[in-house]
């Protein structure tokens, strides 16, 4: 009878044991419809989730709010169709079972009665949330920087792939785009301007850092811009990034670990109250080598960069006032470095340097948006953003003295207030007007030593305050279903210099047929200097002088047409033509030296003048297959030819001048298990570059002072090779009932190519020798949603 009732048991537990294994995961998801222009709630729109068998589908409610219920797990895809909108379809939405979905859906109206459209839905993967965008502009998305190959769920890293754009070196997320230096990217978040949003940030190169602060798990879909932007941008000569933060989900609490090489991440978002609509959402990370660093060899302890970073945002809608948002990013970087004590060991300059570094960087909003009577809403930001980096640099002699080379002492913070009034007349007509106002204050010591051993000498010493204004207004006009125009203006004024710069912009866009456009956009743009150029010390016979405060800001034309085809719903190909012409730029008088081809010179205590130009000519051409059927590829080339003139009157090379870029990304998804519950992703990607000019080195002075010295009259008449990287990364995960799994291994330069970094004085050999160090980044890391 015992042994009948242990049966029994056995025979239930397993019966349960495989009813439950056998159960399908699903997940929810739902969302909101909205006019994409008046950012109304749109009600009774057809929601169809079309990869499903049976279908799966609904009606969004009177908010516009939607919800599709037990969706298996897997990608999807969404039709969403409305009676005088256009039908838009959601592709590729992965669903797994540790969070939901939520999505805010933007549909664009119709500009013909409904009897005169043959409704064709194309998947338009690349389009921007901006709707003023007219060309060399893409969406990125948070998961494509989880897949991509040499990604490492960096934004940077990620838009490197695209078309004209290229990193500097590995170790660096600095991009070059269409052979401008990196510092004339523009960084925004949730609207508003920030510092360069890395860790370890200008310190190798002007808009660049080591690794990107922001997490892929707060970061929502954004905009990339690398040409010609939209009037509302200002401040800006290279390219855009846009950046915009999701909110937690309003419903249900989610949490997400992630444990990797990189860092250890802990995310968390969900309701204030339950039924209140109110969400929060926040990430935190600190590094791994900080947290090993007590337990890692002592030689190894001064070099290990210790960072943490934390992003939160905080949405309250409520029902007569609109929506608020509070949001803020912080960072926090530290390292020191040391020489080795014992200098037999030493063969060149580098091994005798030591220093340490300490920076941080800020910036917390608060937004409201309040829809308006007659199709129209306002959006209204008022952020204080701020960045601090102190660095302290030196040498050691032969007896191990230290002499002072290098003294940073920089902080910045602003108070920034925006709005913009957004207001569709009609469904061919939308305005977006508004306002910048940024209150710049600074504090600036800045030091070097001309020759090591005989002191600093003051490069910069300002503390005050500056005000940058922006106003713009820009205009969309659907005049046709074939023709389109954007048109605005920008206008900048800096009171440092007392100068208003006024910027058009202009975009025209002619659909041929359903699947194919051309388009043609010009902008005028203008960026500012580092501020440490402005209030440089000049030495002019014994008195010193601040002439940099008096210089124009730099600025550009661009022109760029597009020819944009959609070989089929799943594959696209574009091609972009530019020109830029780049004018007013600062330059030494009776020099070659131009601030395009900064990179991270802290030291700038030249006066400079404007009568320096520019040129940057090419061609970039995107083919590109969106993920459908487990695969996607996305092949890019560029061909560029980036010249400057100096006051010296002669046309050189720009630093960036690489001449090509050419990437290719394929990826490989297969769905595996009896449940189909576990996902594996392949991805690699092949990046070829040309090399960065240089200046070539003086051999005979080198010698002589035991010390790379370069030969500055024939400046970036030389180039360095040409290299290749090979970039990979897989990716498992596996859905449970109420969690998912995330195993993934990124690697940056899987062949360990090296990369040319210059010359340098090997004390042993006491010969010239070429630097070059192969740089590979790994990243394993596990991450769990629940």
């Amino acid at each position: 009878m015992k042994s009948l009732k242990i049966t029994l048991v056995i025979t239930v537990w397993f019966t349960m044991s495989i009813a439950t294994n056998a159960q399908e995961l699903t997940q929810v998801i739902r969302g909101k419809v909205i006019d994409t222009e008046t950012q109304n709630a749109l009600p009774f729109v057809s929601v169809t989730l079309i990869t499903s068998d049976p279908l799966i589908g609904t009606v969004s409610d009177n908010e516009g709010n939607f919800r599709l219920e037990k969706v298996p797990i897997g990608r999807h895809d969404i039709k969403v169709s409305f009676v005088g909108y256009e039908t838009k379809i959601i592709p590729e939405l992965m669903v797994s079972s540790g969070k939901e979905i939520v999505l805010t859906i933007k549909m664009k109206e119709q500009i013909l009665n409904i009897d005169e459209v043959v409704v064709k839905a194309y998947k338009q993967k690349d389009k921007t949330l901006n709707t003023m965008s007219t060309l060399s502009a893409r969406i990125f998305s948070v998961e494509e920087a989880q897949r991509y190959a040499g990604g490492l769920d960096d934004p940077a890293r990620l838009a490197s792939s695209f078309a004209g754009v290229s990193t500097g070196y590995l170790q660096d997320n600095g991009i070059v785009i269409r052979g401008n230096a990196p510092k004339g990217l523009l960084w925004r978040l949730e609207g508003i301007e920030i510092p360069n949003p890395n860790h370890f940030a200008n310190l190798t190169t002007f808009g660049g850092g080591g690794i990107s602060a922001l997490s892929a798990l707060v970061v929502s879909n954004s905009d990339f811009f690398t040409g010609a932007f939209p009037a509302e941008y200002g401040n800006a000569s290279s390219g855009v990034f846009d950046i915009k933060l999701r909110a937690g989900n309003n419903e249900e609490y989610e949490h997400a670990v992630q444990l990797g090489v990189m860092g250890i991440d802990i995310s968390s978002e969900g309701p204030l109250r339950k039924n209140s609509g109110a969400s929060y959402l926040f990430n935190y990370r600190y590094s791994t080598f900080g947290l090993i660093k007590p337990v890692l060899p002592e030689e190894l302890q001064s070099f290990a960069p210790i960072y943490q970073d934390l992003c939160f945002k905080i949405n309250v809608p409520t029902k007569k006032v609109g929506v608020f948002s509070l949001w803020g990013l912080a960072a926090d970087d530290k390292e020191d470095f040391d020489a080795d004590r014992d200098s037999s060991l030493w063969q060149s300059v580098e091994d005798r340097e030591v220093g340490n570094i300490d920076q941080r960087m800020g910036a917390v909003g608060l937004n409201h948006r309040f829809i308006l009577r007659n199709n129209a809403y306002l959006n209204t930001t008022f952020a204080l953003t701020g960045d601090y980096t102190k660095y302290s640099g030196g040498i050691l002699d032969f007896d191990m003295n230290r002499f002072d080379t290098e003294h940073i002492d920089v902080g910045n913070y602003s108070y920034t207030l925006t709005s913009i009034l957004n207001r569709k007349f009609s469904a061919k007509h939308t305005n977006r007007t508004g306002f910048i106002v940024n209150n710049m204050h600074y504090n600036t010591i800045i030091k070097f030593a001309p020759v090591y051993d005989q002191g600093l000498v003051s490069v910069t010493d300002e503390k005050g305050a500056s005000d940058i204004v922006h106003i713009f207004s820009q205009s969309k006009f659907n005049i046709s279903k074939r023709f389109s125009l954007n048109a605005g203006l920008h206008g900048l004024y800096f009171d440092l210099n007392n100068e208003f710069v006024l910027e058009p912009r202009l975009g025209l866009t002619y659909n041929i047929g359903e699947a194919q456009s051309v388009s043609l956009a010009y902008g005028k743009h203008s960026r500012l200097e580092p501020l440490s150029i402005y209030f440089a010390n000049v030495n002019n016979g014994g008195s010193v002088t601040q002439p940099n405060k008096d210089i124009k800001i730099s600025k550009s034309h661009h022109l760029v047409f597009a020819y944009d085809i959609s070989l089929n719903p799943n594959m696209r190909l574009k091609i972009e033509p530019y020109a830029q012409f780049l004018f007013d730029v600062p330059v030494i008088p009776d020099s070659n030296y131009s601030v395009l081809n900064t990179e991270a010179d802290w030291y700038i205590n030249n006066e400079l003048v404007n009568t320096g130009t520019g040129t940057n000519y090419g061609i970039d051409v995107t083919l590109e297959r969106f993920l459908k059927n487990g695969y996607y590829y996305l092949i890019t080339a560029s061909l560029l030819d980036s010249k400057y003139t100096g006051d010296d009157g002669i046309e050189h090379n720009t630093r960036f001048n690489t001449s090509y870029v050419f990437n290719v990304l394929f990826g490989k998804e297969w769905i595996l298990g009896t449940q189909k519950n576990k996902i594996l992703g392949v991805n690699a990607r092949v990046n070829f570059l040309g090399g960065k000019r240089i200046t070539p080195v003086n051999t005979n002075q080198s010698l002589i002072e035991k010390e790379i010295v370069y030969d500055y009259s024939r400046i970036f008449e030389e180039q360095e090779p040409g290299a290749y990287h090979v970039n990979a990364s897989i990716n498992y995960r596996v859905n449970k009932k109420n969690h998912s799994s995330i195993w993934s291994l990124q690697i940056i330069n899987l062949l360990g190519t090296k990369e040319f970094y210059g010359y340098v004085y090997n004390y042993k050999t006491k010969q010239i020798e070429r630097n070059e160090i192969a740089v590979m980044l790994p990243n394993l890391s596990y991450k769990i949603e629940f």
